[in-house]
């Protein structure tokens, strides 16, 4: 009986331990970036990428992609960016970040070396697929010191 309850007892452990994220906001990953050490570049276009899991399955891994679009200034998203930038797929446990293979993004780029990296982690802080007009504004907002809320924007 002992050895049954203390069974009941690991599993229930081990099913508590799930990943716990914040939803993924644009404004909240912009505050991050500004006051991270490195710069970061914050993007939006298209990103063409190989798949970016292994073939045992989600793990942590770097691959090069291309992002075809805009870099956010003062003005909005209007300096022009063409050319290949680093995905790193990174995890927290078992949980592991994904990257589109394909499509428009919002990503958030670290300036670390020649080729900007784009980290895809497990809670989707720094990539953001399918952007809307709504998040472009908000970001733009943030980076002319706006109140970039999301409710600010409503």
């Amino acid at each position: 009986m002992k050895a049954a309850l203390t069974l009941v007892a690991l599993v229930a452990a081990g099913q508590a331990q799930a990943l716990s994220c914040m939803r993924p906001d644009p404004a909240t990953s912009f505050a991050a970036a500004s006051t991270s050490d490195l710069p970061y570049l914050v993007l939006t276009g298209d990103l063409t990428s190989p798949a970016a899991t292994g073939k045992s399955g989600p793990k942590p891994i770097s691959v090069l992609g291309h992002l075809n679009g805009h870099g956010l200034t003062a003005a909005g998203f209007t300096a022009t960016f063409d050319g290949d930038v680093v995905l790193q797929v990174t995890c927290a446990g078992p949980w592991c970040g994904a990257v589109p293979a394909s499509g428009p993004v919002v990503a958030f780029a670290r300036i670390d070396g020649p080729t900007p990296v784009i980290e895809a982690d497990a809670c989707g802080m720094w990539l953001f697929a399918a952007p809307d007009t709504a998040m472009i504004d908000q970001l733009t907002a943030c980076m002319t010191g706006a109140d970039c809320s999301a409710q600010s924007l409503q």
